[in-house]
């Protein structure tokens, strides 16, 4: 667990420990770079800002314009204890939401072992998906004009049956994935990332090619050697013959 997140806030928050790494040569972790944290706390930054502009927005048009205008003797005092609620709610999750921004980049892996890809993320909401080499149909990088200011970017993993998704992309698009899609999200070395992958997606459809096949189970030879059956048919048919020409030399021979 990390040591800039309180206790209490963890538990309330359930965040589930550390994935298992199985040890070997042939396990990669990657985690997201410095800057995908900073990227993530600019959004935190302007999501605030526009949530202080909407609350002085309503205070003082709403206020100034509309509620005069209310044939309701307290409607002041009530426009006045609702803006205040809205106020005390801001206040409330802005240390909350900043510790999630802040946390969610600790909460990122993505594994890469001999077989399949694993990546798991989210603090609040856990999302974790595996995919085998031998499914990946493509690998890409993209990146907006935000992570090229940061110098990050994503690798966009697909298996076999996803559909091309020509829509806009962000870091919150996690939740709207589809199942044959992957994101290795905010990383400052997609290229490496991608050819380990498409290296291991490759060895993986050369050993199916290369596997031997299965051979149909060959004929038992022809066996030389009469059956059981066969002598003893022939023996019948023997006997039948010696019988006969012994009936034949008891009669003698035919009169002229």
């Amino acid at each position: 667990m990390s040591d800039a997140a309180p206790a209490w806030l963890l538990r309330l928050l359930k965040v589930p420990p550390a994935p298992h790494i199985a040890e070997g040569a042939a396990v990669r972790v990657f985690r997201s770079a410095p800057s995908y944290r900073r990227l993530q706390l600019l959004r935190w930054g302007l999501r605030q800002a526009s949530v202080v502009v909407g609350l002085i927005f309503t205070w003082v048009a709403v206020k100034h314009r509309f509620v005069p205008h209310i044939p309701y003797a307290y409607a002041d005092t009530v426009f006045f204890a609702v803006e205040l609620f809205a106020w005390l709610a801001f206040a409330v999750q802005v240390p909350i939401t900043f510790l999630v921004a802040w946390l969610d980049y600790e909460y990122r892996w993505y594994i890469l072992s001999d077989r399949s890809l694993r990546i798991r993320e989210g603090l609040v909401s856990l999302q974790e998906k595996t995919m085998t080499f031998a499914n990946i149909q493509q690998v890409s990088i993209r990146q907006n004009p935000l992570q090229r200011l940061f110098g990050i970017s994503d690798v966009k993993v697909e298996t076999a049956g996803g559909g091309g998704n020509s829509g806009s992309h962000d870091a919150d698009a996690s939740t709207r994935e589809g199942l044959h899609e992957a994101h290795f999200r905010g990383v400052d070395n997609p290229e490496e990332i991608r050819d380990v992958i498409m290296t291991r997606v490759r060895m993986h459809r050369d050993a199916g090619l290369g596997e031997p096949q299965h051979a149909e189970p060959a004929l038992p030879p022809p066996s030389t050697a009469p059956s059981a059956e066969t002598l003893g048919a022939a023996k019948e048919l023997l006997a039948e013959v010696r019988g006969l020409r012994s009936t034949w030399a008891a009669r003698g021979p035919p009169e002229p």
